[in-house]
């Protein structure tokens, strides 16, 4: 639940910041500075905080996350120039980068190795419900409230977090100081490094489809994509649901293949058709495969790695989320400008297929043999 609240407070203000810089007299230019601010901060400090968790443990540094994320979403309301809203965002997303490698590496060190599947999808669960609550409510209290009244809400949300978070964690797997590892030893394993590169990859095309696919349908005059976000929000949440099954079934490695090939296929497929039908089937689609990814991949990196390595190797892994999104957003914008929104597609399809065929033929290989040599 603690999960839920963290994740609800961050989201509220992700579709109310653009129009509220927008109503203080910034440009187009300095919004996007602002806004983009949070994922530098995010980005910078994702590692160093898992180090700091595999150090002195993961309860004092998701603490200081929290306090963090509420101190910059308090300074929201004071936030009325660029120099401030971004120093403001980027104290966001410092807090973030803080609290999620702790949270998650506590959650799978309080359950038994066997588990961590599971743990890990019904943790990210929790977080797609606290997104999907955030941004479903957002605007409805910035309409009969004011900013203030969203600052409220995601200010109340954090400190809900920091109450039910585990205070005394009862932990299943045992850090052993003496087999921490170097921060290079950690991200050359190939149980961390492919995991990330794939979330990358993934990452990149589900920015591509959730900031241009509504593009390209305005522009052909598609007006309704209701059906999209519908389909998308279902298959998410019962995605994580199945993917312990089927990773059971297949093994996350293997899963990790097949969602690339979701993602490629998504791609090519939304650069040629644009109708009810694909808008539903790809809401299902995307929603299925961005479900199972995070999953699936921090499953290969939690059983890759030492217990006392775990947050440092999670800090690097969800850097990919991060860079994924924004890489994707803003070189796919620049496609966009030179060329058109269906170029889009066939570009991030034709990386996906590129990259899936690096993964089968090397990659694949690499994570089975480090696999059978943990065991």
């Amino acid at each position: 639940m603690a999960n839920l609240f963290f994740w609800m407070s961050n989201n509220f203000f992700l579709p109310i910041l653009p129009i509220y810089y927008h109503t203080l007299g910034m440009s187009d230019h300095q919004i996007g500075i602002a806004i983009g601010a949070f994922s530098i901060g995010s980005v910078l400090f994702r590692v160093f905080c898992g180090k700091l968790a595999d150090r002195y443990g993961s309860k004092p540094i998701l603490s200081v996350g929290i306090v963090v994320s509420t101190l910059a979403i308090v300074t929201y309301s004071y936030s009325t120039t660029i120099v401030s809203a971004t120093l403001s965002r980027f104290l966001h997303g410092v807090g973030i980068s803080v609290y999620s490698g702790a949270s998650l590496t506590m959650a799978t060190l309080m359950h038994d190795e066997q588990y961590m599947t599971e743990v890990v999808a019904i943790y990210t669960l929790f977080t797609m419900l606290g997104v999907g609550v955030a941004a479903g409510s957002a605007n409805w209290l910035y309409q009969i409230g004011d900013f203030n009244l969203v600052v409220a809400a995601g200010a109340i949300a954090t400190i809900l977090s920091f109450i039910l978070f585990p205070k005394n964690p009862v932990l299943k797997t045992k850090l052993v100081v003496e087999d921490s590892l170097s921060l290079l030893q950690v991200i050359r394993e190939s149980g961390v490094y492919i995991p990330t590169l794939t979330l990358f990859a993934i990452n990149m095309c589900f920015a591509s489809m959730m900031t241009f696919w509504p593009l390209l349908l305005l522009s052909k005059g598609v007006s309704e994509i209701h059906p999209f976000y519908i389909a998308y929000a279902i298959a998410v949440v019962f995605s994580r649901i199945w993917v312990k099954q089927l990773c059971i079934l297949l093994t996350p490695q293997r899963l990790a293949e097949y969602i690339l090939l979701i993602f490629m296929s998504c791609m090519i497929i939304t650069a040629c058709f644009s109708n009810m039908w694909v808008l539903a089937l790809n809401g299902i689609a995307i929603g299925a495969g961005y479900g199972l990814a995070f999953p699936a991949l921090a499953t290969i990196v939690g059983a890759h790695v030492q217990a006392a390595n775990r947050a440092t190797a999670f800090g690097f892994f969800t850097m990919a989320v991060d860079l994924g999104f924004a890489i994707g957003a803003i070189g796919m914008g620049i496609i966009a400008d030179i060329w058109s929104y269906e170029t889009i597609f066939y570009v991030a399809g034709l990386y996906t297929a590129l990259y899936m065929v690096l993964y089968h033929f090397f990659f694949y290989k690499k994570l089975i043999t480090q696999s059978d040599d943990n065991q």
